[in-house]
């Protein structure tokens, strides 16, 4: 049987990919700086949190509180995955059709090794390192940089929208037990998050540069509007709208691994779907979901790791 071990990069890739989604989310909505702020912090954070938790397993009560938010933000990854793509494919109706196809590869890769989820997250660093790249090259020289140096929000929503993003590494320590022992430790994945940061602050910074402020809040999915300029075609938007969907399902994914091993990844999208169907997330104050990640890693520094066996 193939060892379910993993490799230090393998993880932080994965974080990286999936926290485009909620980069792309936010961007145009939280102003750039900020989140360059959040981003600094996330690091410091995440550095504490590893110091603490080691390769350990989490406390009981930490493991049970991370796999119920994780369901939660499970939900809000497909409903607003399954809303930007019927938007750009100009349908009417409710989101419900979208939800299940998204959710179907997700129980499939749930019902898969852990290994295998991760090897194929690492092709879609490739391809969206490359997407990234092009977006950022073809949009930065358009930029008006008067609209870039405008205020976007308050200072308060925009250290939310990082954190949130940035909490994206918060859901890889529940399964940091399994990362192998090697040259690379786990500590070298705060360069992966870093880079996630300033990816997310030069996501908005480019949305807003583009779009001006006043615009971008009264849209829906401004980032995506915003690559769909650097085309001069609305084709554009509902292809990166569609490419997009790898960072989505990555972070999906990785919510899910949190479960554990077996059945229960696949289960969790299960129950997360059954929440994205109510529509329960988009009730929730926006501030609702970064802050429950930020409790979350307060009890993380609180709560002793489970004691080896």
């Amino acid at each position: 049987m193939k060892s379910e071990l993993l490799s230090a990069r393998q993880i932080w890739v994965a974080v990286l990919v999936g926290g485009l989604s909620t980069a792309a989310a936010g961007a145009g909505l939280a102003d750039w700086r900020w989140l360059l702020a959040a981003g600094a912090i996330g690091v410091a954070a995440g550095w504490l949190l590893l110091l603490r938790v080691g390769r350990g397993r989490l406390h009981p009560v930490l493991e049970v509180a991370y796999r119920a938010w994780a369901v939660l933000l499970m939900a809000d990854v497909l409903r607003r995955a399954a809303l930007r793509v019927q938007q750009a494919s100009g349908e009417g109706g409710g989101p419900g059709w979208l939800l299940v196809l998204l959710a179907l590869p997700l129980i499939w890769m749930g019902l898969g090794k852990t290994a295998a989820f991760f090897r194929a997250v690492e092709i879609f660093w490739l391809a969206m390192l490359a997407v990234t790249a092009v977006i950022l090259l073809l949009g930065l020289p358009r930029m008006d940089w008067r609209w870039a140096m405008q205020p976007v929000g308050s200072w308060q929503g925009s250290l939310l929208a990082g954190a949130l993003t940035m909490s994206t590494g918060l859901f890889v320590l529940p399964y940091l037990y399994k990362v192998k022992a090697g040259p690379e430790r786990p500590g070298h994945g705060l360069v992966w998050l870093g880079a996630l940061g300033l990816l997310s602050a030069a996501l908005s910074l480019l949305t807003t540069g583009l779009l001006s402020p006043g615009v971008a809040v009264l849209l829906e999915g401004p980032f995506f509007a915003a690559a769909g300029l650097l085309g001069e075609s609305a084709r554009l938007e509902g292809l990166i709208s569609a490419v997009w969907l790898l960072p989505d399902l990555t972070l999906a994914g990785l919510l899910a691994r949190g479960w554990g091993d077996g059945y229960w990844p696949g289960a969790a999208v299960l129950v997360a779907l059954g929440v994205a169907l109510t529509g329960a997330t988009q009730a929730l104050p926006q501030a609702v979901l970064p802050a429950g990640c930020l409790v979350l890693a307060v009890l993380t520094m609180v709560l002793p790791p489970k004691e080896k066996e």
